[in-house]
């Protein structure tokens, strides 16, 4: 029960339906939407009474577990140095991320939201819950850190793996970060379906939903 396997066409990861469900654009959330959708729609064809689904929504915001280097506004510094950057975004003075998002982790949940409530399912995930936000946001990530990007980077998994096993006893084992996107179908399948560029994804949403469309 804990490895069961759900296959599907490629042809069911299919980024404008993801744009249309979540009003989005942006590339990766439009890639996890996707995939998310195609997972979802299997499990609900596998499983017609299953309605409740536990994710992961909020461990990489809360634990800071984000590329630093696919961003160039940001610096080691400035991540560590504000507790809500990923919940809440980036920016003095702007609109952060787009007139409907409020924070990229609004965005986030959106794109696992948007799929499960459009076959029915509701979804909950822990990281989310107030007082772990609460708790996360109190470790104390510039003196574990020290400096070093590779050891930000690394404080997720370890703390992960202490809590399993300070809890269940288990041994937890830390694999390398992937999004789920990417660990979902082979490279060659992700090149396919996702070969259009950010401006076709665009284009698609503002002809879905610019006034008059």
């Amino acid at each position: 029960m804990l490895g069961e396997a759900v296959e599907v066409e490629a042809d069911a990861v299919d980024p404008f339906a993801a744009i249309e469900l979540i009003e989005d654009y942006k590339p990766l959330d439009v890639e996890c939407a996707a995939v998310n959708l195609a997972l979802l729609t299997a499990l609900r064809q596998r499983y017609p009474d299953w309605r409740y689904l536990v994710d992961g929504d909020g461990g990489d915001e809360n634990l800071k577990d984000y590329p630093i280097e696919e961003n160039p506004e940001l610096t080691i510094r400035s991540v560590v140095n504000n507790p809500l950057l990923y919940q809440e975004g980036w920016g003095v003075d702007c609109i952060k991320h787009s007139l409907t998002y409020s924070g990229g982790f609004s965005r986030g949940c959106v794109r696992t939201y948007a799929p499960a409530r459009a076959l029915d399912f509701v979804g909950y995930s822990p990281f989310t819950a107030p007082l772990l936000v609460a708790l996360a946001s109190a470790i104390p990530f510039s003196e574990l850190a020290a400096g070093e990007v590779e050891r930000l980077y690394a404080l997720k998994g370890e703390i992960l793996a202490r809590g399993v096993r300070r809890v269940l006893g288990f041994e937890l084992p830390v694999f390398e970060k992937r999004r789920f996107q990417r660990g979902a179908v082979p490279e060659r399948v992700f090149a396919e379906r996702f070969g259009s560029s950010p401006a076709d994804y665009r284009r698609h949403f503002q002809g879905r939903f610019a006034p008059g469309a």
